[in-house]
């Protein structure tokens, strides 16, 4: 009996050590943050077993045995009871369940204080009304595990809820005898007496298969992981996303080889050194401590970030960057990928300028002139300054049209519109109107300067030799903004003087 009790608790309490010490999280089975409520289980149930071992051996110390063991059976039995109901949580409600908990360690308690042989009794009703709900309570739970996706798994978990379902039987139905009715039907003694061996046999044999079934499935768990793992390496590693996995302090310790590409900076010159060798200097200051933030706080950060390669050239990216948890909730690591948009932004960037440009000229079209005004024309108005504006028309371009032909008159168009851009402030905004007229939006400045600015461009435009046309003139209108403007009649007071130039012989600037 001796080294059954031993083999008996050694099954148990290894059983036990291996889920206490094996990593939480286990992504395959769904119970597994609270595993280690089943690996106390098998340590303290083994213990209590051995105790049962040495109070064979020494007979003097039985009393002393007693008590420990009073104290190691039920608590054992409540730890799996704890672990089946935890786990059960998300198939019955937790009020419940825990109402269910309460009441049977009510009535244990109960019994056990109005019992004649408390000892003896204890080790019944334990075995009763805690251990075995929560052996089959954990039979059930493990036997839901079946529709894990790993086929050795899925086996062993079977087998493991057998066992556990075994166990119930030899472990919590065939008790010590006592004064309890049902004890006194079935228990210990008749076992021996029918079956000719004790049944600590078939609960060793029992402990036994689930260590050795609990071995064998973290061992295939394992492997999966390793292979997972493999997997996930070699994914990463052919990803056209750059990777980049620092530590907690932000040092990088991983970057693939797109990262490489991407940034120009080899594996070696990356690691050991800090996600700030990209930094482009276009964010603020306020932009990183948000990200940082964000990243410390346990959030994931997703969004654009201007970054600069090895070689200077700047280069646009979307970054995702989620902080990486330990069984603790600390953060270790840092993992960031990245897309390269670069091309991307310069298209949209193409296409937006395309949809506010003139095609024929270069400059801004009637659309972009509107945005403008009305940005410059709100300012106006809100900030109490200068706004003047220019409209400009070139003489009798129809007759060029008509005599040199459209390309010569477009000619005359884009060399026009560079001569007047190239006359007016960085600040200013010039549009082709419409046809052969020009407007040139002026904020910040007064009239006469204005007019001033106006002049300059129609002497420049007169004095030009434009190739096979020759001479040309152009006819200007200045205003500026007054107190009660619309933006209507803004326009309307430099369209009126623009045809006034043209009636007074042209090639004239006329202010209203």
């Amino acid at each position: 009996m001796v080294y059954i009790l031993f083999f008996y608790g050694f099954s148990f309490f290894s059983f036990g050590l291996i889920l206490v010490m094996y990593p939480k999280g286990i992504r395959e089975l769904e119970f597994s943050k609270h595993i280690w409520l089943l690996g106390s289980f098998g340590i303290i149930h083994g213990f209590n077993e051995w105790v049962d071992m040495f109070k064979q051996i020494d007979l003097s110390h039985t009393v002393l045995f007693d008590y420990i063991g009073f104290i190691l059976l039920p608590l054992s039995y409540i730890l799996l009871l704890i672990f089946a109901l935890i786990s059960l949580m998300k198939y019955f409600s937790k009020t419940y369940l825990t109402l269910f908990f309460i009441s049977l360690l009510s009535l244990f308690f109960v019994l056990v204080a109005f019992s004649n042989n408390r000892i003896l009794d204890e080790n019944v009703w334990a075995r009763y009304l805690i251990g075995a709900p929560a052996i089959l309570f954990s039979t059930y739970v493990l036997f839901l595990e079946r529709d894990t996706h790993i086929v050795g798994v899925k086996k062993y978990m079977q087998l493991l809820s057998y066992v556990f379902f075994a166990y119930a039987i030899f472990g919590t139905l065939i008790v010590p005898q006592s004064s309890i009715y049902l004890s006194s039907i079935i228990n210990q003694t008749l076992f021996l007496d029918y079956i000719g061996v004790p049944v600590q046999l078939f609960r060793a044999l029992s402990a036994f298969l689930a260590a050795y079934l609990v071995i064998t499935l973290l061992k295939i768990l394992r492997e999966e992981m390793q292979m997972e793992l493999k997997k996930l390496s070699k994914a990463i590693e052919v990803s056209g996303d750059s990777v980049m996995i620092t530590d907690a302090n932000g040092i990088i310790e991983y970057v693939n080889p797109a990262f490489e590409k991407e940034t120009k900076y080899s594996y070696k010159e990356s690691v050991g050194q800090k996600p700030s060798i990209l930094k482009s200097g276009f964010h603020s200051l306020s932009y990183y401590e948000k990200l940082w933030s964000t990243l410390l706080s346990g959030e994931s950060f997703n969004g654009y970030v201007v970054n600069k390669k090895k070689d200077g050239e700047l280069y646009h990216e979307f970054k995702s960057i989620v902080p990486i948890f330990d069984d603790k909730g600390k953060i270790v690591n840092f993992v960031s990928t990245g897309k390269d948009i670069t091309e991307r932004v310069n298209l949209e960037k193409k296409l937006e300028k395309a949809a506010s440009t003139d095609k024929l000229t270069g400059i801004a079209n009637r659309m972009k002139f509107d945005e403008f005004m009305q940005y410059s024309f709100d300012r106006t108005q809100r900030y109490h300054i200068k706004l003047s504006l220019i409209l400009f028309d070139i003489d009798d371009f129809k007759k060029i049209n008509d005599t040199y032909g459209h390309l010569k008159g477009d000619y005359v168009l884009k060399t026009i519109a560079k001569i007047a851009e190239e006359t007016i402030r960085k600040n200013d905004l010039i549009a082709r109107w419409g046809g052969e007229e020009f407007m040139i939006l002026e904020p910040d400045i007064p009239a006469d300067e204005a007019t001033i600015l106006a002049e300059r461009i129609r002497q420049k435009i007169e004095n030009f030799d434009f190739d096979t046309v020759g001479k040309l003139t152009a006819s200007f209108g200045v205003t500026t903004f007054v107190e009660n403007d619309t933006i209507q009649s803004f326009l309307s007071r430099v369209d009126e003087a623009m045809y006034k130039a043209k009636t007074i012989n042209k090639n004239k600037v006329v202010f209203i």
